[in-house]
């Protein structure tokens, strides 16, 4: 299974928390390799593989459950809303010149299926995605 989240390492606004909640998610399950987290950056310009493996370290991230990914932003973006539904759009179509900023975690099962959205700055919601793993696996 899959915890993603979208983020950029320069945020000086919601992502040091989001990133602070992964690292509780990666903490609470620390020899469970069936557990991924994924963390795509928004800012590929910025965020290339060597600001993202400094970011890594800085952080205590556990590489082999939890990778930061960059990539082309179009398909980034489109991931992101096309694939996770990270952001409500209220009906509004965006593209990847509509910056995408959001707190959400997203869980997906071993199906690659959406178990549930969090909110990524709420203890309470980390400690449901928590109880979500713990029920997911023992389906």
């Amino acid at each position: 299974m899959c915890v993603a989240n979208f983020f950029f390492t320069s945020c000086p606004g919601i992502c040091p928390r989001m990133t602070a909640n992964l690292k509780i998610l990666q903490d609470s399950f620390p020899n469970d390799q069936d557990i991924q987290l994924i963390s795509h950056t928004v800012m590929p310009y910025k965020d290339d593989v060597a600001a993202l493996r400094v970011f890594a370290k800085s952080r205590k991230v556990d590489s082999k459950r939890w990778v930061l990914l960059t990539g082309s932003r179009s398909e980034i973006y489109d991931l992101g809303r096309r694939y996770y539904f990270v952001e409500e759009d209220a009906g509004e179509k965006r593209d990847s010149s509509v910056f995408l900023h959001t707190e959400n975690f997203v869980l997906t099962d071993k199906n690659r299926h959406i178990r549930g959205i969090y909110n990524g700055l709420s203890l309470p919601s980390i400690q449901n995605l928590i109880a979500d793993i713990r029920e997911l696996q023992r389906e």
